[in-house]
């Protein structure tokens, strides 16, 4: 378990993701709501001692490239007892452009605009001005150095660099550092600059570069398609969406793989895979590494679930990996 130090009034959060609003949504949420989730007792024990009162989310590049989605920006901003900060002079300039820019991007860029430029509504007003907690999105910014307390055991603040905008080839675009930089004092940097997938083994086509498998709905290809090889997930795509998509892609795969046996393409091995649950199951795959059946995770699920209700929450997480396989029976 970490043990980050939650002292410090101000965190700084590198990377425009998803999940680096749920960094900021997590610091900033009011305990009572956490308290309802299904978060780990430990870790509320540290919220509820949290200093935090600020956020910054860091970007190298501007607000039409942020790479969080539209429902989780939506649900920040509307997070109880938290204001959202985007400078109007970033986010301004695009205000032109939002005829040009197609859904569901549109959308996204709708809600900063609003968000950055349109406080008039007492509603709104009464509700930034009593806001005890803020994030503030930083455009255009790309870390320099971390910089120590004077005992250089911890995290003063963090120097940043400021980028501009150049477009490359085909209308892509890139930051590029200038001279100028500036710092932050904080007590703590985390990053949250995305995922690359790596490759498993020298037979399978991988694009090094994307960090990606190379498929067509599922179907992995190297020139042509490899019969019955298959992959989904950001593997196969790059780091892009949330679980949704990634569900909905699990599915396209295996509609693949149907496909492909009904239509003679591949074959179903199906004594080879029943083979391979009983190697796994028998540990002369991989010696010493313990294997859980679905009943036996039925047993962990249905715990979780009945510790949570003792305390109003959907489950009480097991964190301990010894005591999960315990309780296993395994």
């Amino acid at each position: 378990q970490l043990a980050p130090d939650l002292s410090s009034d101000t965190v700084v959060v590198l990377g425009h993701g998803n999940v680096a609003l749920d960094v900021a949504r997590i610091l900033l949420a009011p305990i009572k709501f956490l308290e309802k989730t299904d978060i780990c007792e430990h870790a509320l024990d540290a919220l509820r001692k949290s200093q935090v009162k600020k956020v910054y989310l860091v970007g190298r590049r501007g607000p039409l490239q942020v790479a969080f989605t539209v429902k989780e920006l939506r649900e920040m901003t509307k997070l109880a007892g938290v204001r959202a900060v985007f400078s109007p002079g970033d986010v301004a300039p695009i205000k032109d452009l939002l005829p040009t820019i197609a859904r569901p991007r549109k959308r996204l860029t709708e809600l900063m605009v609003k968000t950055a430029l349109d406080k008039s509504t007492p509603q709104e007003q009464e509700r930034q001005a009593a806001a005890t907690r803020e994030w503030e999105v930083k455009f255009l910014r790309s870390p320099v150095e971390v910089l120590p307390t004077p005992d250089g055991m911890g995290v003063a603040g963090i120097r940043l660099q400021v980028n501009k905008l150049v477009e490359g080839a085909k209308g892509s675009v890139r930051a590029v550092g200038t001279d100028v930089t500036e710092d932050i004092s904080c007590g703590i940097v985390l990053r949250s600059i995305g995922y690359k997938s790596q490759p498993i083994d020298e037979s399978i086509p991988f694009d090094h570069k994307r960090g990606v498998i190379p498929t067509n709905k599922g179907r992995v290809i190297s020139g042509a398609i490899v019969p019955g090889l298959y992959c989904s997930g950001w593997v196969g795509h790059g780091p892009v969406g949330v679980i949704a998509t990634t569900m909905n892609d699990a599915y396209a795969t295996g509609q693949a793989v149907v496909e492909d046996i009904n239509s003679g393409k591949t074959e179903a091995q199906t004594m080879f895979s029943h083979r391979a649950i009983v190697m796994f199951d028998s540990h002369s795959i991989f010696p010493g590494v313990r294997t859980v059946s679905f009943t036996q995770w039925e047993r962990i699920d249905q715990l979780e679930i009945k510790r949570g209700e003792s305390k109003g929450k959907p489950r009480e997480k097991i964190v301990s990996v010894e005591e999960m396989m315990s309780i296993a029976g395994s």
